[in-house]
């Protein structure tokens, strides 16, 4: 079964486009977008990001629908919380499925999201939370599944990894999701957040015991085969 996974798309429409068409193909069961989904934050950015999501995101998701095949989807940092109504409202209609916390049955396997990263000196706060509350908040997500059949859907990388890089060289990631990782070892984890990581790193992919963490950044998407995660591969925008 392969998926697609994009993710901080951050609001434009040619890469949607792009990964809609990708996940559009025969093979392909379906698309998961990991968070950072509206345009990025400015004047008035609230509103704008409510409109993409209304005249632009909701129906083009709604159209694909008629495919059949579910997508996934959830916020990231940068989303404004206060407009997930519209997206609960799409959940309702049948266009998409919110992740945050969730876990749905996908084949044989499960899938289950959370957004929620540490704290950054960014002024939108919806989706922060310290270390310790991400930490409570992915066992109680984890005791909804069998982990080790499970895609953890995560908008924080794993901290002091390959997929947590900025520009300065410095790790921005999760320790709470690194720990989680490692005590649960889940079969896949998808993250994002960090952009840039992969071309730093050279890496958009590492294994952290028996699980394969991927970060394909903002300038890719993956086409990820639940079946052999291991022969996931990268497409560049």
């Amino acid at each position: 079964m392969k998926i697609i996974y994009a993710t901080d798309l951050h609001g434009n429409p040619q890469l949607y486009e792009r990964v809609l068409k990708e996940a559009g193909k025969k093979e392909i069961a379906a698309l998961v977008i990991g968070g950072d989904m509206a345009p990025f934050l400015g004047f008035g950015a609230m509103r704008v990001q409510r409109a993409f999501l209304e005249y632009y995101l909701v129906p083009r998701l709604e159209r694909f629908a008629i495919s059949g095949k579910p997508v996934f989807v959830m916020m990231g940092n940068d989303d404004f919380g206060i407009n997930s109504d519209l997206l609960e409202k799409a959940e309702l209609g049948g266009a998409l499925k919110l992740m945050h916390n969730k876990v749905f049955q996908l084949g044989r396997f499960s899938i289950a999201g959370y957004s929620c990263i540490a704290p950054t000196p960014f002024m939108l706060k919806d989706w922060e939370k310290s270390e310790d509350e991400i930490a409570a908040d992915l066992r109680k997500l984890s005791s909804k599944t069998d982990a080790g059949r499970t895609v953890f859907v995560f908008h924080a990388p794993p901290a002091n990894t390959e997929l947590d890089v900025l520009y300065n060289g410095s790790h921005a990631g999760s320790t709470a999701v690194l720990g989680f990782i490692k005590r649960k070892q889940p079969m896949l984890t998808l993250h994002g957040h960090i952009h840039e990581s992969p071309q730093l790193t050279g890496s958009w992919k590492q294994k952290i015991g028996r699980t394969l963490a991927l970060n394909p950044g903002s300038n890719a998407f993956a086409v990820v085969d639940l079946e052999k995660p291991d022969l996931s591969v990268l497409v560049r925008f």
